[in-house]
């Protein structure tokens, strides 16, 4: 039979949690849980997920996708209107791969009854490789080349708030609402991993941090209920869509994916039952686009400033995270060598993508409104590059803009800036 197992090899870096997702919440690292030695000085195995770094080419390509066809208008996009307005879901990806990666270090801490990386070095490392990147292409398209006005708010921005005010939230960098949302959970989950950790001192590791993936869970069904009830009216009450407790049972989604990997790890009989199950990752794909498509013609997207309320609100989430589930199970169960899609989230091209994605997702918007011309106050406050009304609307070159300028500049993020940050987070 052949091995299906991830990667692994041995290494002495110290233990680490493995990357976020960037393309549209938060920056890459290598898509890997890190090993290193532990309080003994026992040197730990590195598991490598080759896959994750294509699932996060493919999530920020669907909101690059998203975001032109949103600025062209149903007019100008025909057929791909109707999947494009749901391709937001990219976020929810996002959000179910940094539960996976940011968690599974302290679950398999847990499971190992040692120490994982300690909360301030965790927060340090998390700081070097978001906050530098977002504040330079925050003061960028603020002052250098101005596409939006931050006023004497601008603190809100700078310091991840924006989300917490109706007023603010969609101002700055549009789409850092979900960088917010991802800011408020690396706040919370190492003080919520110790909490587990010290539960497991008592309880098998495994079935206390499962138990604990269920009641974030819950939460998050319980916290959308309960602001429906109490904001009833969507012109009036705060983004509450956007906070990460509407939003933590996707993150749960990827915190128990990470657990039973985990497990399968120390449990042979349930690493080969899963490897067998998540074999074809084509039929687990097929599944996951077919309830895409389902969700896209049959109830659609939802006004980014009213928001979303009641069953659709629960509905969509339940949709999304087993679309993401979908993706995200083969890329870490199952023989990575096999099939046409574990190939393809390997090719380099998509790859270096994934690599780069953080800077994509903060450069693209942004490049494409100053691509057309933008109206307020009765009149024209800025021309864009295409300053022809059959111009103006075409996604093919809004699509050319969002991804050759978010590509470039994101690459030039990455090299001179990002990667040799990552030189400095051992210093804590």
């Amino acid at each position: 039979m052949t091995d299906s197992r991830p990667v692994t090899t041995t290494t002495k870096d110290s233990p680490e949690p493995g990357a976020t997702p960037s393309g549209t919440t938060a920056p890459p690292e290598p898509a890997a849980s890190h090993g290193g030695p532990d309080a003994t000085g026992t040197t730990r195995p590195r598991v490598h997920f080759p896959g994750l770094e294509g699932l996060r080419a493919l999530a920020a390509v669907m909101v690059v996708v998203h975001h032109a066809v949103a600025t062209a208008g149903p007019g100008r996009t025909g057929l791909l209107w109707t999947p494009a307005a749901v391709f937001d879901a990219g976020v929810a990806i996002f959000f179910v791969l940094s539960g996976f990666l940011i968690y599974r270090p302290y679950a398999a801490a847990h499971n190992e009854r040692r120490k994982p990386l300690r909360a301030a070095s965790f927060w340090w490392r998390r700081l070097l490789r978001i906050v530098p990147a977002y504040w330079l292409v925050l003061t960028f398209f603020w002052k250098v080349v101005p596409t939006y006005e931050l006023g004497d708010q601008w603190w809100r921005y700078y310091l991840f708030l924006q989300i917490y005010s109706r007023d603010y939230t969609l101002g700055g960098i549009v789409q850092a609402w979900s960088l917010c949302t991802e800011v408020s959970f690396y706040l919370v989950i190492p003080i919520w991993a110790l909490a587990m950790g010290w539960i497991s001192k008592r309880v098998k590791g495994v079935y206390v941090d499962l138990a604990g993936c269920a009641a974030l869970g819950l939460l998050g069904v319980g916290f959308r209920k309960w602001a429906t009830a109490h904001w009833s009216d969507p012109a009036t009450r705060p983004p509450t869509f956007q906070w990460l407790p509407a939003n933590i049972d996707l993150f749960a989604v990827g915190m128990t994916i990470a657990v039973l990997s985990v497990w399968a790890s120390q449990d042979g009989r349930l690493q080969r039952l899963a490897d067998r199950v998540f074999a074809w990752a084509e039929v687990w794909w097929a599944l996951g686009i077919g309830i895409f498509v389902w969700y896209a013609y049959r109830v659609g997207g939802v006004d980014p400033v009213a928001g979303y309320a009641g069953f659709e609100w629960q509905q969509r989430q339940v949709i999304v995270a087993a679309v993401a589930a979908c993706l995200l199970l083969p890329a870490v169960f199952g023989d990575q060598r096999q099939g046409v899609i574990r190939k393809g989230l390997l090719l380099r091209p998509v790859v270096w993508v994934g690599m780069v994605s953080y800077g994509l997702y903060l450069w693209h918007f942004d490049w494409m409104k100053r691509s057309v011309d933008r109206s307020g106050g009765g009149g024209l406050v800025t021309q864009g590059w295409f300053n022809t009304p059959e111009l103006n609307s075409n996604v093919i070159k809004l699509l050319a803009v969002g991804l050759g300028m978010g590509l470039l500049c994101a690459a030039i993020s990455w090299y001179a800036l990002e990667k040799p940050l990552q030189r400095f987070k051992r210093l804590i």
